[in-house]
């Protein structure tokens, strides 16, 4: 079953933080990150989610505590501290 990675963040300047996460692919790779999608506010672009699909919980969890995530998390202008939910998606279905 695979495993998500929902992360609710805001920044300061979303092109700063796309940059760095776009450098981050590697380590999510690294961490068994198979995917992620990512998503802006429509009322405030620099609010942010995303949601990176892993194999395992046990992964997700791992990738949250890496010392890489957490540079990074500096170097992207965050003003808060971001929000983490691991889950296992249990359905999906198209309309």
């Amino acid at each position: 079953m695979t495993a998500k990675l929902i992360v609710q963040l805001h920044v300061t300047d979303y092109d700063r933080f796309k940059s760095v996460f776009d450098e981050m692919r590697p380590v999510r790779k690294e961490h068994a990150a198979t995917a992620h999608r990512l998503h802006r506010g429509v009322d405030d672009p620099n609010r942010v989610v995303v949601v990176t699909e892993f194999a395992t919980a046990d992964d997700a969890r791992a990738f949250t505590r890496s010392a890489a995530l957490k540079e990074a998390q500096q170097r992207a202008g965050m003003d808060a501290p971001p929000d983490f939910l691991v889950c296992e998606e249990v359905e999906t279905d198209t309309y």
